[in-house]
Order: structure tokens, then sequence, then C-alpha cells
């Protein structure tokens, strides 16, 4: 539909503004779309593939920086192994003013 491919276009002009990057690669904007669709979706990619940047592009769907409207809060459950890298990430999120625990 057209106001979901508008919708699409915006969060990822904005998530690339607020993150300094050109564009998405493919496979993550293809898991991103999944995430927003639903559809359970294993990312198979190296370290340091994008794996972090797929799921967080799927976000800025919902919110937007500044955007404080109570129906836009979605909660993302991110499992992770490693406890510090989740700190960092949660850390690098508030930085860029985006609430994140």
């Amino acid at each position: 539909t057209t106001r979901r491919h508008e919708a699409a276009q915006s969060t990822l002009f904005t998530f690339c503004q607020v993150f300094a990057i050109d564009n998405l690669y493919p496979h993550q904007e293809e898991a991103g779309q999944n995430i927003l669709k639903g559809i359970s979706t294993i990312m198979d990619v190296p370290t340091g593939g994008g794996k972090t940047i797929a799921f967080w592009y799927s976000l800025f769907y919902h919110w937007w920086p500044g955007n404080v409207d109570k129906d836009s809060q979605k909660i993302f459950l991110v499992v992770e192994p490693l406890v510090a890298l989740l700190e960092e990430q949660a850390k690098t999120l508030n930085e860029k003013g985006i609430p994140a625990v």
C-alpha cells in the first residue's frame, strides 16, 4: 500500500539521518521489514554484519526522535549472549536521544 510504503521510506530516511549512514544493506532492510510484519527472522551474518542495525531500524517505524506519543511506545526485547554488548547498545541509543534500558 502507498501509505505503508511512505511510512517505510520516512522510517529509512530518519534512521539513516540519526545514525549518519547513507543506507541500509538489503539484508538489514529485509530483516527490519520482516520484524515489522511479525515474521520470525533469523539473520546469519558474521560479526559486524549489521544485525543490530536491522532491529534498530524496525524500532524507528513506530518511534522517531522527539516523539513522546504513548501510542508510539513499543517494547523490543533483545536477547544476546553478552551483557556488555547490550549495555553498549543501550548507551549508544541513549546518546542519540532514543530511550533504551
